[in-house]
């Protein structure tokens, strides 16, 4: 549910006049980072709000009795079934494969055996994202291209390598949650969460330390005591992810910036850079620290990211 906040980030960054020329998304910001490059425009974003304010947990991720049961005496590797969370994906992506959309979409995917980042940049666009997405022990393994993978937030939590070995010279990273929120919350799975998110914040900051083009990471709600599987504060976190971005835009318009700002340059407002953009929408914890990030950089791979394939 955190990951909402994206698409009030999204609307803002379109009403600036800044476009992306890739997106690359994880775990649940994978499912915005599609959406949006199938439907690049106001209406698009519009349209994806309407779907995050419609979920509801019991239909997106049901919980089974018997399934609990069964995780919990070791006949079954995960708590959750991915049938219903494949449904919302497909009927949310009208574009059936990835190498199909307006703007290029890459999902980053974690290979089980080897825990090493994987970029998909063709291919069922469905599977993709339910891929990205099936956190281990949550929601079961995914075959893609014959391979098992998990959730790509284990491996790439925010993508910002992956995006740069893909082209992008500028780079937009658009959280769901503040990993600098050291406010953990009450009850075991909110404090799993702020758990899961400090330790891939950590990792985060040791890929901005090798990124070498500029990286802008826009503002997050704070989500301390917001319950990441309850869908009823959806559309607060919209409208407050699109003012935190909005006001980001205008400071940095002015050349001040509130929000954490690695690298200092950036593209101009209402203008289209000549370098390539990219948005990169990760996700942190079980159901989401996600991002994006416009504007990424060509370099080259770094040590343990996956080769950039070739799209069709």
């Amino acid at each position: 549910m955190l990951a909402a906040a994206q698409v009030g980030m999204l609307r803002a960054l379109i009403e600036a006049g800044i476009v992306p020329d890739l997106v690359i998304g994880t775990s649940a910001g994978a499912l915005n980072a599609v959406a949006f490059a199938s439907h690049p425009s106001l209406a698009g974003i519009a349209r994806l709000a309407e779907v995050w304010i419609s979920m509801r947990r019991r239909e997106v991720l049901p919980v089974s009795p018997r399934r609990l049961y069964l995780a919990a005496t070791g006949a079954q590797d995960c708590l959750l079934d991915n049938r219903a969370l494949r449904q919302l994906i497909r009927e949310t992506l009208d574009t059936p494969r990835l190498e199909q959309t307006v703007v290029p979409a890459h999902v980053v995917v974690t290979e089980l055996r080897s825990g090493r980042p994987i970029v998909v940049s063709d291919g069922d666009a469905t599977d993709a994202v339910l891929a990205s997405a099936a956190y281990p022990g949550v929601l079961p393994t995914v075959e893609l291209n014959g391979r098992l993978v998990i959730d790509g937030g284990i491996s790439a939590a925010i993508p910002i390598l992956q995006a740069e070995a893909l082209g992008a010279v500028q780079t937009y990273v658009l959280p769901s949650a503040d990993p600098a929120d050291t406010t953990a919350g009450s009850g075991p799975i909110p404090v799993a969460v702020w758990a899961v998110a400090q330790l891939l914040a950590r990792a985060f900051m040791a890929d901005i330390a090798k990124a070498r083009s500029p990286v802008h990471v826009l503002p997050a709600p704070t989500n301390s005591k917001v319950n990441a599987f309850d869908f009823r504060d959806t559309p607060a976190l919209i409208d407050q992810g699109y003012a935190l971005a909005s006001r980001w835009l205008e400071l940095r318009a002015m050349g001040r910036s509130e929000g954490r700002r690695p690298r200092a340059s950036g593209p101009r407002i209402g203008s289209r850079s000549v370098e390539t953009r990219s948005w990169v929408t990760p996700l942190v914890g079980l159901v989401g620290f996600a991002a994006h990030v416009l504007g990424r950089a060509a370099v080259l791979n770094g040590p343990g990211v996956a080769p950039a394939p070739d799209r069709k």
